[in-house]
């Protein structure tokens, strides 16, 4: 299978790119100095559904590869997927790409459970400002291996919570102790001891209500 690819100098995306290192990088802890995220332009569907290898879904605009990112082209981004594009929506895919990339890092390259994946990206790519933020949680824990659109309802605001409530240490941890974990239970085993209580709805949607 042959793909073309040429490096264009785009300074939008530069910008971008550069400012989400550094404020995730920051976040993160992490220092990134050799060998940093490339981003690679992907001008259509078709060409995304055979990097993948498989039929993608229209809301699939972006996605890592180890480190790299590769997002659909601005020029098609309405053409190719059911979003509206903005310049400000695509800086914020950018930096939410990139998210997955420093996540995958510190994971050892894990990323499950899906939630806390694309919570993480989500939370820190400010786009559940756009999102409707829910009166309590009630389906994000279904996406532990299973992934979909159903994802980013609510995981953004759970990130949000355990972050601002318990600090951004305690969920750094989480994530660096999913290279040793290797099940949904050693998972649960490992949020508890982290933040002191099950993980579970009732538990989170208390802690919800203390906000």
């Amino acid at each position: 299978m042959t793909f073309s690819i040429q490096y264009i100098d785009d300074e939008k995306i530069e910008k971008d790119y550069k400012k989400a290192i550094s404020e995730l990088g920051n976040f993160f802890e992490l220092n990134w100095e050799f060998n940093k995220p490339r981003i690679f332009l992907v001008k259509n569907r078709v060409t995304i559904d055979k990097i993948l290898g498989k039929k993608t879904e229209d809301w699939v605009v972006g996605f890592v590869n180890k480190a790299d990112v590769y997002m659909l082209d601005r020029e098609n981004y309405e053409k190719e997927s059911c979003h509206k594009f903005s310049e400000e929506e695509y800086s914020k895919t950018i930096k939410h790409e990139l998210a997955h990339s420093f996540f995958q890092v510190i994971s050892g390259f894990k990323n499950k459970p899906d939630w806390l994946w694309e919570g993480m990206a989500i939370y820190l790519s400010d786009q559940d400002e756009t999102k409707n933020k829910p009166k309590e949680f009630s389906e994000f824990l279904d996406y532990y291996e299973k992934s979909g659109p159903g994802v980013y309802k609510e995981s953004g605001f759970v990130v949000k919570l355990l972050v601002e409530k318990f600090g951004k240490q305690k969920i750094l941890e989480l994530i660096k102790s999913l290279m040793s974990i290797n099940s949904k239970k050693e998972f649960q085993d490992k949020f508890k001891a982290v933040y002191g209580f099950e993980l579970n709805y009732g538990n989170i949607n208390e802690q919800l209500d203390r906000v």
